[in-house]
């Protein structure tokens, strides 16, 4: 069965307050919103202390081309996905050479050829590397990450696969969009790398498995996140139906994972589930009935990192890894919500 071997993450080193982000809303939403001071309240209804951009403040207050935000994009993506690879292998004790499979996920920004190859060029890896860049998938994107390299790992189980999924969606920030999706974007979006190494069983390498996964594409719902393709770059599009989609569909969804395996929500230990914002996680945690408390290591990501989009859900998973604790055959459950609209979720085994 595969495992998740290790997980490294990585922030930009433009750390702001979400108090100073809010102050800076204020100002440049005033221009165009008479609304502005009963929409601000979403910044502390979000439950977000700082966030880790790649731009300075002052960055968001000027008009940026396609061509300009992309190219902060590539230059980032690069740097960020480097740092979270180099600290993976290193906690795995795995050399680059060893990886047989490099899978790329990512949403905020364009590259050909792809951050991947790039990659490539950085570390020792092999120039026979297979590559797999994803794109489109949004905040599901870690979580189908992981969950597609589960798939290539059971066909090629003497092959480790190394996941890197890497947002900056900061930089897609529209200054000449006074939207409510704009101001809501503003409020939670930040950018960050993880990176996530997943090994055949027929390595010797130890982790937590995978032992399952499941991809769900509600119907009819293409309108309710994605992004708008301008002259200025990526718009967002938010909708406020999203925590009422989750509320209504997320209990019947996962259960649809787990009774093949014979089991039910009670089996479910750990919960590393994306942070999308503060309403996500308590419409998530009802539908569940989760006690207090489950939900406390995505409600600390948010808190300390923002939404980074696919991402996110690693950061929750490796501070989950990192606190220890779970007995051995105790169940987790990953899960990510993106475009689509869509969920990715997965069924984890510590052994």
């Amino acid at each position: 069965m595969p495992k998740i071997v290790a997980i490294g993450t990585a922030v930009p080193p433009h750390a702001a307050s979400q108090f100073r982000i809010q102050e800076h809303a204020a100002r440049h939403f005033a221009n165009g919103r008479r609304d502005v001071a009963r929409l601000l309240k979403v910044f502390e209804n979000v439950r977000i202390k700082q966030r880790y951009f790649c731009v300075p403040q002052d960055w968001f207050d000027r008009q940026h081309s396609f061509q300009e935000r992309n190219d902060t994009y590539v230059q980032w993506a690069e740097r960020l996905s480097t740092r979270a690879i180099a600290q993976c292998l290193d906690r795995a004790g795995i050399e680059a050479s060893q990886i047989g499979h490099l899978v790329f996920v990512s949403t905020s920004g364009v590259a050909t050829p792809s951050i991947d190859a790039r990659l490539v060029n950085r570390f020792g890896f092999s120039p026979h590397v297979r590559r797999t860049p994803i794109f489109g998938l949004g905040c599901a994107g870690g979580a189908a990450g992981v969950g597609r390299a589960a798939d290539l790992a059971k066909a090629a189980s003497r092959q480790r696969i190394l996941m890197v999924a890497v947002e900056t969606s900061s930089l897609t920030f529209q200054p000449d969009d006074f939207s409510k999706s704009n101001l809501v974007a503003s409020a939670l979006f930040a950018d960050g790398a993880a990176a996530v190494l997943i090994s055949g069983d027929e390595t010797e390498d130890a982790g937590v498995e995978l032992v399952d996964s499941l991809t769900t594409i509600w119907p009819k719902t293409l309108q309710v996140m994605g992004w708008e393709f301008t002259q200025t770059g990526l718009k967002v599009v938010f909708s406020k139906s999203i925590p009422h989609l989750l509320a209504r569909h997320i209990r019947e969804n996962i259960l649809q994972l787990l009774e093949p395996r014979g089991l039910d929500l009670e089996h479910l230990k750990h919960f590393a589930i994306h942070p999308g914002g503060a309403k996500v996680l308590e419409s998530f945690q009802a539908s569940l009935q989760l006690e207090n408390g489950s939900l406390d290591h995505s409600r600390f990501i948010l808190e300390n990192f923002g939404n980074m989009s696919s991402p996110t859900m690693l950061f929750v998973l490796e501070r989950i890894l990192a606190a220890g604790g779970a007995q051995r055959g105790e169940y987790g459950l990953g899960a990510a919500f993106g475009p689509g609209f869509s969920s990715e979720l997965l069924l984890l085994r510590w052994n």
